[in-house]
């Protein structure tokens, strides 16, 4: 495994693993700094921190913010996760997200699959936001979606085959803009990284992806996730050479949700465990100062 992760969600959010059970995880895998980045909520942070206190792992304050152009995320890194302006952002999200939540449930219940909300509501008992996953794992354990699930053994694969971004079920939850969600995480104290660029709108598509990463560089992006397990080889040259063309952070996740056994798959796919994505050759030795540096810097100007 890899020995820094800066993208991991928890029961707090989409994750299967509650957030001392990730710290356990990581240090069993020799992951020694990680940060936690529950999607649109920090209802996790506290616990993990504790945890690694007590378990010799550095947890970096963190979350994952839904934005509403192109349907990007951005990770928050070192944020003050009792700031007041984040937390009353996070509260309206929590909103919105419920409501689309039901709205995708209703789109799939028209559509032929047995899911009821309270099977969703179940599904994400714990979690301080309701997303997509929850919704997935409630139409995985009805037995009478099996005709429509052959083939279908996991919640990636659904994901893929029947949930993307461009599907007729997804309904958009966001309302942030770009610069609106970089100022609230700048505000917090964090730095602001582009969580798995290469998003529907720009896969294949280095020169787009450019023209928006400079709109974001605009609003003061400070940086760019580029190892990560969603990215093929080819994402991955994109990332590195318009990261240092405009000098930003680097920075590496697994965004992981839930453990699954080992695998020889290729990548792209999902993280089996903490600290799992590719690095295509190349060392992370100098990711974690160069991210310390920044966090240094935004928690001086935010303070």
């Amino acid at each position: 495994m890899n020995p820094i992760d800066f993208q991991i969600q928890t029961t707090a959010s989409d994750g299967r693993h509650t957030p001392r059970e990730c710290v356990q995880m990581a240090k069993e895998n020799g992951v020694h700094t990680i940060a936690i980045t529950d999607h649109d909520t920090v209802a996790g942070v506290a616990e993990a921190v504790a945890a690694g206190q007590e378990l010799g792992v550095r947890v970096i304050p963190g979350i994952e913010i839904s934005i509403q152009e192109h349907g990007m995320h951005l990770l928050g890194l070192g944020i003050d996760p009792a700031n007041q302006e984040l937390l009353a952002e996070l509260k309206k999200t929590a909103e919105n997200r419920l409501k689309a939540a039901k709205h995708m449930t209703e789109n799939f219940q028209s559509d032929g699959w047995a899911v009821d909300w309270e099977d969703v509501v179940r599904e994400a008992e714990g979690s301080a936001v309701v997303t997509r996953p929850h919704i997935v794992g409630a139409i995985m354990k009805r037995p009478e979606n099996a005709a429509k699930l052959e083939g279908i053994t996991t919640k990636y694969e659904f994901f893929q085959k029947h949930f993307t971004d461009e599907s007729r079920y997804y309904v958009r939850a966001s309302t942030i803009t770009p610069s609106g969600a970089i100022a609230l995480v700048h505000g917090a104290g964090g730095v602001a990284v582009w969580s798995h660029p290469p998003i529907p709108d720009f896969v294949g598509n280095c020169p787009a992806l450019e023209e928006f990463l400079k709109e974001l560089i605009g609003h003061d992006l400070d940086g760019l996730e580029v190892f990560g397990p969603s990215l093929t080889e080819s994402d991955f040259h994109c990332l590195e050479e318009l990261a240092g063309r405009y000098h930003l952070l680097t920075t590496a996740g697994s965004d992981f949700h839930e453990a699954r056994p080992p695998t020889d798959e290729p990548w792209p796919r999902s993280a089996s465990t903490i600290g799992d994505y590719p690095t295509h050759g190349r060392s992370l030795d100098g990711i974690l100062p160069a991210l310390e540096r920044a966090m240094e810097q935004r928690r001086a100007v935010a303070s």
